[in-house]
């Protein structure tokens, strides 16, 4: 989550008054400040690729010409005006402004639908021809090389733990496709913040510690929900096993499995065993492979609970987030957030989908 003051949470619980604002820059400097608009949101997407994807209606049709630049980015804003009139603002997202249209009728805009962040211009700026990895060198290296080689200029944050080393590897076009590989062999997301920098952090987990409390109370945000159990895609056991490049596996392949009988996917209970395959020239070694798939387990084993929420808007959100869940039953449970949105529109509420869902404290040791 995007760090708030406790203020901040708290004046979400009560009655506040909302502040949004949008601006654009090209080149990293400011050509259009707190833009007039009449409409938008940002969503955050769960899966790989492009993390956040901005909808926006601007009011002045003037600032056609303004935008029409190629290398535009626009930043907006959420969060909330106190009554001393200070702002505190949540950035959320930097996104290119790839598509834009204006009315020519007498009303109306310019609209921007499915702006991308910056992970678009990664997978635009595929390989002219074939690129090998530098052997030896650490895959969160290898992974901030390739992303820097499309999107130069920017910081890169990383906090991922492995310390493993990539081996030789020849990669024909997809550079996004590669750096993503490169993250998942390592139990790793590589993505861009709210800031347009470059993260490469370990794969989120429900064992984390809850950033916000959903709740039906007097001061409570949640505002309706809806629980979803579906079994299709869902998997209990993760197989990583090695490519072979030289013809012999340099290891056997590693099984991490649903191994908490306390869990609805249990590989003993009734919902059997039902794998998921992955391999990845990434993975050099045993040790390498047992971390990615228990990764992936903690990904592919919960999607068969999901609760949709509808809530007061807390712009710091973000997919990856850990949440307690306080139902109208009494119920309390952790969540981890896959997707949501983030309104521009004063009145609008927040959709959260979470990509699993157990009560609190039935959190295996070790995940």
């Amino acid at each position: 989550m995007y760090p708030v003051s406790s203020t901040f949470g708290q004046a979400l619980r009560e009655s506040h008054t909302v502040a949004v604002r949008v601006d654009a820059y090209l080149g990293g400097s400011l050509i259009a400040s707190d833009m007039p608009i009449s409409g938008g949101s940002v969503s955050v997407a769960g899966g790989t690729g492009v993390r956040r994807t901005l909808d926006l209606t601007i009011a002045d049709r003037a600032l056609w010409s303004t935008l029409d630049t190629i290398g535009v980015e626009l930043r907006p804003y959420r969060g909330i005006r106190y009554p001393s009139g200070d702002k505190e603002l949540v950035p959320l997202g930097v996104f290119s402004l790839d598509s834009q249209s204006i009315s020519v009728g007498p009303s109306g805009g310019i609209s921007v639908k499915s702006a991308p962040d910056r992970w678009a211009r990664v997978q635009r700026a595929q390989f002219e021809q074939p690129t090998a990895s530098v052997p030896t060198a650490q895959i969160r290296a290898e992974i901030s090389r390739l992303v820097t080689g499309a999107v130069s200029g920017i910081t890169v944050s990383t906090t991922a733990t492995s310390i493993s080393t990539v081996g030789p590897i020849v990669w024909d076009q997809d550079r996004a496709a590669a750096a993503v590989d490169l993250a998942t062999s390592i139990g790793a997301e590589v993505y861009f913040d709210v800031a347009g920098n470059l993260r490469i952090a370990d794969a989120p987990l429900l064992g984390q510690t809850p950033v916000w409390t959903v709740d039906a109370s007097p001061s409570g945000v949640l505002l309706s929900g809806e629980r979803t159990r579906d079994r299709q895609r869902t998997y209990n056991v993760v197989v990583a096993y090695p490519s072979s490049l030289s013809g012999s596996a340099p290891y056997a392949p590693v099984i991490a499995a649903d191994t908490d009988p306390t869990s609805r996917t249990y590989v003993g209970g009734p919902f059997g065993r039902v794998p998921y395959r992955y391999t990845s020239p990434a993975m050099t070694s045993s040790a390498q492979a047992l971390v990615a798939a228990k990764a992936l387990l903690n990904r592919v084993k919960a999607i068969n609970a999901q609760l949709s929420v509808e809530a007061i808007v807390h712009p710091g959100l973000d997919r990856g987030d850990v949440i307690t869940v306080l139902t109208p039953g009494g119920t309390t449970e952790l969540h981890l957030i896959d997707s949501l949105t983030i309104p521009l529109d004063i009145g609008g509420t927040q959709q959260i989908i979470t990509r699993s869902s157990r009560p609190d404290g039935d959190v295996p040791t070790g995940e």
